[in-house]
């Protein structure tokens, strides 16, 4: 579905986080494929993009989506950026994380208690 066809739908967030809860079948859509259309979306929200793997978020999106989400959660903070450089370190056959684990990894705070 297109983000034109997606216009006409009532609420096009719930049609791509339906596309993100679905089962992985290799019938229709590989799981990378629903990843890059979601985030590729113009209809796409922060928690959608928080459900996807990290590898995905930082290494094949648009690079104006990531630096924004990671501005907004390290600001200022060089432990948050160290710990995000270090967190970043994850090898391919390890067990995938999504974007919002590993913003959440990068401390213990609640993103709302944090101050810059």
């Amino acid at each position: 579905m297109s983000d034109d066809a997606l216009d006409k739908h009532p609420d096009p967030a719930a049609v791509l986080q339906s596309w993100l809860d679905s089962p992985a079948t290799g019938d229709i859509l590989s799981r990378s494929e629903i990843h890059r259309a979601v985030v590729n979306s113009r209809h796409h929200t922060l928690e959608h993009l928080l459900q996807i793997p990290a590898d995905k978020i930082l290494s094949r999106s648009e690079p104006e989506i990531t630096v924004k989400v990671l501005l907004d959660r390290c600001g200022r903070s060089t432990d948050r950026w160290a710990a995000l450089a270090a967190a970043m370190t994850f090898e391919y056959d390890e067990e995938k994380i999504s974007f919002g684990e590993l913003l959440d990894s990068l401390d213990p705070a609640p993103a709302d208690a944090q101050t810059f």
